[in-house]
């Protein structure tokens, strides 16, 4: 009798592993052609946000496996052609895409500005692109001659011929940026940009890794990758957030009125399937303060939030606080953090100083908790 409840235990346990294997096992395929349909040899595929990167076959072919279902962002660069992006959601089976490059004429372009010129505008356009924070004011941009600057209406314009080479000594990781487009409003502060991005670990010794493995650590603690994913696995509050609902406008150094008591998840957070969850809300008001989430959690433990008026505040919107709003009816999140569209959300205020020079790749994943 023990025998054969062994043996039904380790049957039970093979099962359970591979099912998980099986539902963290779908691969993105495809074929990259010109227009005239022949294949693209050498053209590189990655996606974006990620590690994953690759070089197209002779028959233009590619592919990722090992891929959990959530969403991704494919994109596609040849010289000669234009890039080219598009998102794929993996929802229970592997995807396969064909993808077409148009041709990309190539105009020599006329070069009217000087180098203090062009020196005024990198530096402006490294601090509003890479944000401002240790990590991002040591990165090294390795090639700035690929980046064309331009001006319109009292904007900072910029676009790029190539990956823009980013190297972040702090986090350890060399970065391809494939910037499509950069805005820079210097009356209002406020930056928009657009772009690709693929990363790369960086090498070093056991103490470099030690020290990237703390700083990276510390990066993601409070990042909007690690809020999303709590989103998520709904447990908000318990990794250390403490979001409120606000109402009415928000600009920085004007009063907001927002709800005192922690936001209930369960009321935003619709469940799609085991792979996405779907996001809905207009305007929260976001901190990142674990002392006062654990707070908030005994609170709502001894008094259940309900549908009784709210505790209504009012305080001044500093640079120190973040709002953020949805733009989409809802944003569709995995567990990994990643939403469909860039475009989904506006982050104000602190937490939008958290740029490109802070990132991680989805690949990242904090150690566990003792």
């Amino acid at each position: 009798m023990k025998t054969l409840y062994l043996t039904l235990s380790l049957c039970l346990l093979l099962l359970t592993r591979l099912t998980a294997s099986a539902q963290d096992d779908f691969s993105i395929s495809g074929k990259v052609t010109d227009e005239n349909n022949t294949p693209l040899k050498s053209a590189t595929v990655f996606i974006s946000g990620s590690q994953k990167i690759t070089i197209c076959d002779d028959q233009g072919s590619f592919r990722f496996d090992h891929l959990d279902a959530g969403n991704y962002q494919l994109t596609v660069t040849m010289i000669g052609y234009f890039a080219y992006s598009q998102p794929a959601s993996v929802t229970g089976k592997s995807t396969n895409i064909n993808i077409k490059l148009k041709t990309k004429q190539t105009v020599l372009k006329q070069v009217n500005i000087g180098k203090d010129n062009f020196d005024a505008r990198f530096k402006t356009f490294r601090e509003a692109f890479l944000g401002k924070t240790k990590n991002a004011n040591d990165c090294i941009i390795v090639n700035p001659h690929v980046i064309n600057f331009s001006t319109e209406k009292g904007l900072l314009l910029a676009d790029a011929d190539d990956f823009l080479i980013i190297e972040n000594p702090n986090l350890g990781y060399r970065i391809k940026y494939l910037l499509k487009n950069f805005g820079y409003n210097a009356k209002t502060d406020v930056t928009l940009y657009d772009g690709e991005t693929s990363f790369e670990p960086m090498k070093g010794t056991a103490k470099m890794q030690k020290k990237w493995d703390k700083n990276r650590l510390e990066a993601y603690r409070g990042s909007f990758m690690h809020f999303l994913r709590s989103v998520y696995q709904n447990t908000v509050l318990k990794e250390g957030f403490v979001i409120n609902y606000i109402f009415g406008p928000h600009p920085i150094g004007s009063l907001c009125i927002y709800d005192d008591r922690a936001v209930g998840f369960d009321s935003l957070v619709r469940t799609i399937d085991t792979s996405f969850v779907a996001f809905k809300f207009e305007k929260l008001l976001f901190t990142y303060d674990p002392l006062k989430a654990r707070s908030a959690e005994v609170d709502i433990a001894r008094y259940p939030r309900s549908v009784a008026t709210p505790i209504v505040k009012m305080r001044t919107v500093g640079p120190w606080m973040t709002i953020i709003s949805l733009h989409a009816n809802e944003a569709i999140i995995d567990r990994r953090g990643a939403h469909r569209d860039f475009r989904d959300f506006l982050i104000e205020g602190d937490l939008a100083k958290y740029r490109v020079g802070d990132q991680l790749p989805f690949e990242y994943q904090p150690p566990a908790k003792n």
